[in-house]
């Protein structure tokens, strides 16, 4: 095939070109160039050890963590050469200040045990291009680790410069950084200025160079993954943008990540927009093009499961991206930026398509059974051992159990008969259990869904979270659903929905069908 990353007029990055300034009233500049930022700064380092180690602590949180003050924002997975995990993450204070998101870091051999490492790429100065930091990505040459990452200062434009640039910083132990601001550079031209972020590199081996992706806006485009090359990580050439097929309707393409499986490239990011999920492309070759899986279903997950990159664990490679909290931690409210990491293991097709299940060791975490405590049935409920018919055909009927443990997974088989309206997880049951909600499959609609509303309100409102699943009529589907205190992620049919129920913890559960007959099989609780 046609490579995608053509061999266009390059322009090399000088360390010593200083930046141009942009005109604040035509809002552009001349930015022809590949220009870095002029930094005053001396070169930063990360607080003391003394400071980290204060701040390691014991988080309550096992299977979906968050640090002991603040969440979990965007994740950058990285995986040195032994296989051990590294999770940088945005850290979210949510304190006011002028400078935001810091990298932090958290590594795990397990996904249920987490050590927290604290602050390791501090924000810099109110007049600095990286007053906040965004999203970057880790990479290893020789015994050098080298950060990119995306330097944010929202005051710049009222300067007339631009509001994000690419920076770079260097570890040899991949926990004290030190920042290299003469690499800083802003977006080429025929690029919007303030929307440029995210750096994803990977080692190019058939061009034996270095491969930069960027989250981009390219004039008349829209949204793209704009690509640049380098040979030692400080000159970089502008290249044509990956050629991604279905995906000039997104404003833009966050969070970029490639990796191999089978025989196929595969290539992840994330939608910008208030529908917020994170897509993905296959490819026969790592230049493109960047085609639709087969079956043309390209979301892992709903809009609570944000900003997803992949690392690996031993022979298995996992989605790690976050759940966000709600505004007062209401389940009514809007949605917050950031919150608690959640990780899903990553299935490969033999059609080449990708699906997710609950990791192994969280699987294996969670396996001590729990008697089932029955509380209530409504309605028309018929039982047999482990299997429960739940006939919803005139109104609703379901069953409901005593109060959820804190960390706990439900596990069973799920049929519906033709007609049915919904059926589902409920949680945070209370005397009216008809008016619980929780998380739905939607037959006729195809999908499965979360919202805050109970069953009977479902038909006229849209979903506040939802995932594209082709269920049918008659067929076993086998589920899993892992909670944790208020998050929780239903696995199904090699999909999942994540999200977060304020009303579930100390709360009973149960499962419902409201306009046609479900019947539930093998229903088990576990506790680790």
């Amino acid at each position: 095939m046609e490579k995608v990353v053509k061999t266009a007029a390059t322009v090399l990055l000088g360390a010593a070109l200083v930046m141009t300034a942009c005109s604040k009233e035509s809002g552009n500049s001349d930015n022809s160039a590949v220009v870095p930022l002029e930094s005053e700064s001396p070169i930063q380092t990360p607080q003391s050890t003394a400071a980290i180690d204060e701040q390691v602590k014991m988080s309550s949180d096992s299977l979906f963590w968050k640090p002991p003050e603040g969440w979990v924002g965007d994740l950058m997975p990285f995986n040195d050469a032994n296989g051990d995990l590294y999770l940088y993450y945005l850290q979210d204070w949510r304190d006011g200040a002028p400078g935001f998101h810091p990298w932090h870091l958290v590594t795990t051999a397990n996904l249920t045990d987490y050590h927290y490492e604290g602050e390791v790429i501090p924000v810099g100065l109110e007049h600095e291009p990286d007053l906040a930091i965004g999203t970057g990505s880790v990479i290893q040459v020789g015994d050098t680790y080298h950060g990119f990452y995306t330097g944010h200062n929202w005051k710049y434009p009222d300067q007339g410069k631009p509001k994000e640039a690419m920076m770079h910083a260097v570890s040899d132990d991949l926990k004290t950084w030190t920042k290299l601001p003469a690499h800083t550079f802003v977006a080429p031209e025929g690029y919007e200025i303030h929307d440029f972020r995210d750096p994803y590199l990977f080692y190019h081996e058939q061009a034996e160079e270095y491969r930069m992706l960027v989250s981009a806006r390219k004039e008349g485009v829209g949204g793209v993954l704009a690509v640049f090359a380098s040979k030692d990580l400080e000159q970089w050439e502008v290249r044509e943008p990956l050629e991604i097929e279905a995906a000039t309707s997104f404003f833009m393409l966050e969070c970029a990540d490639i990796f191999y499986s089978g025989d196929k490239w595969y290539l992840v990011f994330s939608e910008f927009s208030d529908k917020k999920a994170t897509h993905y492309r296959v490819s026969d070759n790592i230049d493109g093009p960047w085609m639709l899986p087969e079956d043309g279903e390209d979301l892992f997950d709903g809009r609570a499961f944000y900003a997803a990159k992949t690392g690996t664990l031993g022979d298995n490679r996992y989605l790690f991206g976050w759940v966000p909290t709600r505004s007062m931690e209401k389940d009514f409210m809007n949605w917050d930026w950031a919150g608690n990491l959640v990780a899903h293991q990553l299935v490969t097709h033999a059609d080449g398509t990708l699906g997710v299940k609950v990791p192994d060791q969280i699987d294996q975490y969670v396996s001590q059974e729990v008697e089932l405590q029955m509380q209530q049935q409504l309605g028309q409920v018929s039982a047999e051992g482990k299997q429960w018919q739940l006939d919803g055909t005139g109104d609703v009927s379901g069953i409901v159990f005593d109060s959820l443990p804190q960390i706990s997974k439900i596990t069973g088989t799920f049929r519906f008969e033709a007609g049915t309206q919904f059926t589902g997880f409920v949680a945070g049951v209370g005397e009216e259990p008809e008016k619980a909600y929780g998380i739905q499959v939607e037959p006729d609609k195809q999908r499965i869904r979360y919202d805050a509303v109970h069953g009977a309100a479902l038909t006229s409102v849209d979903p506040d979270v939802s995932v594209s699943i082709p269920f049918q009529a008659g067929v076993e589907y086998p589920f899993t659903i892992v909670i944790e205190d208020d998050v929780a992620v239903f696995y199904v049919d090699d999909y999942a929905l994540t999200t977060r129920i304020y009303k579930m913890p100390g709360g009973a559960w149960g499962w419902y069908s409201r306009g046609g007959t479900t019947t539930l099989s093998d229903l088990q609780l576990f506790t680790p």
